[in-house]
């Protein structure tokens, strides 16, 4: 495999980077949580081993990013 292939992170690694519970991940993997558009994209590689691409997650907070809002003149 090649050096430039897409990191995978573990639900635990990726608990610890957000602050998101495992739980939480787990509760979003669910088939009713992702027809709600919920949670972040997951690689199953097999029925309990689960890993997340670095860049869905960086997507993932990407989109949940919040600007100041100008409260300029107030």
């Amino acid at each position: 495999m090649s050096d430039d292939r897409p990191r995978l992170c573990a639900p635990q690694e990726l608990a610890e980077y957000t602050g998101i519970p495992i739980r939480t991940l787990a509760d979003w993997r669910t088939e009713r949580a992702r027809s709600r558009g919920l949670g972040l994209p997951f690689v199953a590689l097999s029925w309990h081993n689960v890993r997340y691409r670095d860049e869905d997650v960086e997507a993932f907070i990407a989109r949940r990013t919040v600007a100041p809002t100008d409260t300029a003149g107030d």
